[in-house]
């Protein structure tokens, strides 16, 4: 398949994906294999659910950061029969940086949100084992390495 076959195959795919979840507020295809698809927490675990149990698609990772707007999380999975790389992405207040654990979904979550939980003091409700994972249980409550300091300016 070529570039242009390619992306006119990801517009079908984007187009069905918008009909059967209307509550996604943005897609941006990063480059020829790239795709991320923006969404609220809401519709989160029906995404994680249909990419990886309806069309199998292979969870990499979860990368998480502060940001000026809130806490980012894009969660990473794998389309390997076409190579695509697909992103889901959340933004979380930082004032209320709580999402639904992905982990009863795909088990392989567990770690990645733990590591989350710990550096940047994202919860994940219903999370099967919400402990500490990195960081030695004497840590400061409350200090997350990972968390920018907030400046005036952003505010």
């Amino acid at each position: 398949m070529n570039e242009k076959d390619n992306l006119m195959s990801i517009e079908n795919y984007i187009s069905d994906l918008k009909i059967r979840f209307p509550q996604i507020t943005n897609v941006e295809v990063i480059n020829v294999k790239r795709l991320m698809v923006h969404i609220p927490t809401s519709v989160l675990a029906q995404i994680t659910g249909y990419w990886f149990n309806e069309l199998n698609y292979r969870y990499i990772i979860v990368s998480a950061m502060d940001s000026k707007d809130g806490f980012e999380l894009i969660y990473h999975y794998s389309d390997d029969s076409s190579g695509w790389i697909m992103s889901l992405n959340v933004m979380l207040a930082h004032n209320e940086p709580t999402v639904e654990s992905m982990t009863p979904i795909v088990y392989g979550i567990e770690w990645i949100e733990r590591e989350i939980m710990d550096i940047l003091g994202i919860q994940f409700l219903n999370h099967p084992k919400p402990e500490r994972f990195l960081l030695p249980e004497n840590w400061p409550e409350g200090n997350y390495p990972y968390r920018r300091k907030i400046r005036k300016e952003d505010r």
